[in-house]
């Protein structure tokens, strides 16, 4: 790869980095496409060369956004296929057009996933409900649509949450929320305490879930679920299986919080929704790119 094609992929790199606008499914969708251009542009004259580089670009996106195991599972996966794909096909560039066609496949994949755990989460929500949110999730705004596009007619209490910078993920949240006519209202984080008893639900949405069934996701999830548990207003998460973690440690960014398994009720996904002790049972496949994706780079 040129140094002009080099400082492309570094350029998207760091938009995904510092992006805190969108959620983990779209980044990783993302991070994906990045993997697909650099597969494209790569200038290398073997296949090994072309592993490598594939496999520094996953390490670089990987360490992006530590807190989001979709960006760690999607580029595995893709540095997964293109390896064993490698063991067959010796043509380098039709190994080229693999990666760039697997890549596609793994985007639809994920919005596929989100498309089912978007339908699952809304028929959750039934006429009538109040349900309070915080931080921004996409599918969590989509879920909200979903359910008033079924006719259903509810209202969101959406908390501020006040991130790193003084940006406001609440009024995001609010703001899309608006636009399909979905009635909403903005309370202060300091405010979640006194405002429980208003709704009969919480959704949230995750940037990853981990072995033991906890949740990563901004914040202030953690001070929303202690609420909720202690007022027995149950907590849901929803999100796709993709962002199952099961490595025994994982980095949490600023401005990310973890919750305990304790505190969530159930974790929708794209299979239905599980309890938080059954995370182990439903991520063999996903931890499989990863564990390969581990042994192929030789790091923890």
């Amino acid at each position: 790869m040129g140094a002009g094609e080099m400082n492309n992929i570094t350029e998207r790199i760091e938009e995904i980095r510092i992006d805190k606008l969108h959620g983990a499914s779209w980044l990783s969708r993302s991070a994906v496409e990045v993997m697909r251009l650099a597969a494209k542009e790569s200038k290398v004259s073997t296949i090994d060369g072309f592993l490598a580089e594939l496999t520094e670009i996953a390490k670089s996106l990987m360490a992006s956004r530590p807190s989001m195991a979709s960006i760690t599972n999607c580029v595995s996966r893709l540095v997964y296929e293109v390896s064993e794909r490698s063991k067959e096909e010796k043509e380098l560039s039709l190994l080229r057009d693999f990666t760039v066609a697997k890549a596609d496949e793994i985007v639809r994949d994920s919005k596929r996933a989100t498309l089912k755990v978007v339908e699952m989460g809304a028929d959750l929500i039934e006429e009538g409900d109040r349900i309070m949110t915080c931080s921004y999730s996409s599918t969590v705004c989509q879920t909200f649509e979903m359910a008033k596009n079924k006719k259903r007619s509810f209202k969101v209490l959406i908390a501020e949450s006040v991130g790193s910078g003084g940006r406001k993920y609440g009024k995001i949240t609010a703001d899309e929320l608006e636009k399909y006519g979905i009635r909403t209202e903005i309370i202060l984080d300091d405010a979640i305490r006194d405002d429980i008893s208003r709704v009969n639900e919480v959704l949230v949405g995750a940037d990853s879930i981990l072995a033991d069934g906890s949740l990563i996701n901004g914040a202030p999830t953690n001070k929303l679920a202690l609420v909720a548990k202690e007022r027995n207003v149950p907590l849901y998460s929803i999100c796709e299986m993709n962002k199952f973690d099961l490595r025994g440690h994982l980095e949490l960014e600023e401005g990310f919080d973890l919750i305990p398994s304790r505190l969530i009720t159930g974790i929708i996904t794209e299979e239905g929704m599980i309890k938080p002790n059954e995370v182990l049972d439903c991520v063999k496949e996903v931890d499989k790119y990863v564990r390969v994706f581990t042994n192929i780079t030789g790091e923890e």
